[in-house]
C-alpha cells in the first residue's frame, strides 16, 4: 500500500495476487497447449481471488455512510435597518440564549454587544440589523416576551458598529483637534441622550447623570427608557475630563483677518478668562446694537450672563480682536442637535470694516465641521449691515416671522440629487 490509513484493507493486494495467477494460467496455457491441469488451477485460484476482492469492496463500500446532499438556499436580499437595544436581564444561565432567539426569530442579525453588570443583574446592548419590515415596537415585544425589561430600541449610525475602545478612542481625537465638542462626543459615546445644561448642579433626579461641564456650570443627561450603568458614568466621566484638559492646554491658533483699513485682527475661540475684555466690549457698543443684536438691552445680568456667552455647553463663541488687543467684535453659534443659530456683535466703531463678515465666515465653517445640517439667523429688518453679511454667508431671508423680524437661513448639507 502506499498509504496506512486504510488499515485492514487488503482489497488491493487481493487484486494483485488474482492478476498475479491469472497472467501466470494464461502463460501456461499458451505453453503447454491446454494440457494438464496446471493452467486451469492458476487460473480458477485467480478468479477465486477476483471474486474475493469484489465482494470486499462492496462490503466495505456498504459501511461508508452516504453523504446528504446539501442544498444551498437561494441568497435573497433583504432591506435591513440597523438599531441599538437595551434591555436589562437577570444573570441566569440561558437568560441569554432566549433573547438571541427572540431576535433570530425576527429575521435579526447581531453585530455587536455589550453587558453592563448592575447590581440587580444586567443591561444587554446590542446593535443590530433587523429587516426593515419590522417595527421599534415589534422589536421591543419579542424581547420583552424574552424576559427583557426596561427595553429600549432607537435608530443607529453606522459609525457605532465601530468597537467601544475605537470608536472612544476617535472622539478623543475630534476632541483635541476641535472637530466636535462634548455634548455631541457624549452623545455618540451614550447613544440618544438628552442633555442640557444649568447653572447649579441641584439634586440629581432617577436615571439622571451629572457632569460638571468644563465651561461651568452643570450637563445633566437623560435617557428616555433606561438608566446609565456604572460603565458609562465612567467612560462619561472620562471624556468629560478629557474635553477639560484640551480646554486648559490646547491653545487653539487664532485666525488671521484683515479688516476694510488693512488693519490685521484676530479671530479665535472665547475663554472664560475674556470675561473682562468682552464686558468693556459690550460697554462701548451703543445700546442700539446690542439691542440689534440681542433683541433686549444685552447678555443676562452680570458677570454670570456673560460667561454663559462665552462658553456656551450647546455652542461656540468667537472673538475679533483688534491690534491692540481689543474685543471688537463677537460671533456665537448656538445648536441643538441639527440645527444652528448664528448671531453676531460688532463694536459700532469698527462695522463695515469686514468684521462681522470674518466672525461669519469662520462660524459657517465650524457649523459645517459640527454637522449641522440647516443654519438660521434672526435679524431686525432696520438692520441692514448684518444683512449683507448673512447674505455674504450664504443664507438667504426666508420670511418675516414677527413684525419687524426677518428670518435667515442655509442648508450646509447637499441635498442628494435625482439620478435615472
Amino acid at each position: 500500500m502506499t498509504s496506512r490509513q486504510h488499515r485492514g484493507d487488503w482489497t488491493r493486494e487481493l487484486i494483485e495476487l488474482a492478476a498475479l495467477f491469472l497472467a501466470a494460467g494464461v502463460a501456461n496455457l499458451f505453453a503447454t497447449g491446454a494440457q494438464g491441469r496446471g493452467p486451469l488451477a492458476l487460473l480458477s485460484i485467480g478468479a477465486v481471488l477476483l471474486v474475493a476482492a469484489a465482494g470486499r469492496w462492496w462490503w466495505r463500500r456498504r459501511q461508508v455512510p452516504a453523504v446528504p446532499e446539501v442544498r444551498v438556499p437561494d441568497v435573497v436580499s433583504v432591506q435591513q435597518t440597523l438599531w441599538r437595544l437595551r434591555a436589562s436581564v437577570t444573570d441566569t444561565p440561558g437568560r441569554l440564549a432566549h433573547l438571541a432567539g427572540a431576535l433570530a426569530a425576527l429575521g435579526a442579525d447581531i453585530r455587536t454587544m455589550q453587558v453592563h453588570p448592575v447590581a440587580c443583574g444586567v443591561v444587554d446592548e446590542v446593535l443590530l440589523h433587523v429587516p426593515s419590515r419590522v417595527s421599534g415596537r415589534e422589536l421591543v415585544a419579542a424581547v420583552e416576551a424574552a424576559g427583557g425589561q426596561d427595553v429600549t430600541a432607537v435608530r443607529a449610525d453606522v459609525r457605532e458598529l465601530d468597537d467601544v475602545p475605537t470608536r472612544t478612542a476617535n472622539l478623543a481625537i475630534d476632541l483635541v483637534n476641535d472637530r466636535t465638542d462634548l455634548v455631541r462626543a457624549l452623545r455618540r459615546l451614550l447613544g440618544q441622550v438628552a442633555v442640557r445644561w444649568q447653572e447649579e448642579a441641584g439634586s440629581p433626579a432617577g436615571g439622571e447623570m451629572r457632569l460638571a461641564d468644563p465651561g461651568g456650570g452643570v450637563l445633566v443627561l437623560e435617557r428616555p427608557g433606561g438608566a446609565f450603568t456604572p460603565a458609562e458614568f465612567a467612560r462619561a466621566r472620562a471624556m468629560v475630563e478629557l474635553a477639560a484638559s484640551c480646554r486648559a492646554r490646547v491653545r487653539p491658533v487664532p485666525d488671521v483677518a484683515r479688516a476694510a483699513s488693512g488693519a490685521e485682527l484676530a479671530i479665535r475661540p472665547a475663554d472664560r478668562s475674556d470675561v473682562e475684555l468682552v464686558s468693556a466690549f459690550h460697554a462701548r457698543c451703543s445700546s442700539a446694537a446690542r439691542y440689534r443684536r440681542y433683541f433686549s438691552p444685552g447678555p443676562g445680568q452680570g458677570e454670570r450672563g456673560l460667561l454663559r456667552l462665552l462658553t456656551p455647553a450647546l455652542g461656540r463663541s468667537l472673538l475679533a480682536l483688534a491690534p491692540d488687543g481689543e474685543v471688537i467684535g463677537m460671533g456665537n453659534l448656538m445648536y441643538d442637535g441639527d440645527s444652528g443659530e448664528l448671531a453676531l456683535l460688532v463694536r459700532d466703531d469698527w462695522q463695515r470694516q469686514g468684521v462681522g463678515t470674518a466672525l461669519a465666515r469662520k462660524l459657517v465653517e465650524q457649523a459645517g465641521e459640527l454637522g449641522i445640517g440647516t443654519l438660521t439667523a434672526q435679524t431686525h429688518v432696520d438692520n441692514t449691515a448684518i444683512a449683507r453679511t448673512l447674505r455674504g454667508a450664504g443664507l438667504k431671508l426666508i420670511g418675516a416671522p414677527e413684525p419687524g423680524e426677518w428670518s435667515w437661513s442655509r442648508e450646509l448639507r447637499p441635498k442628494a440629487t435625482a439620478t435615472g
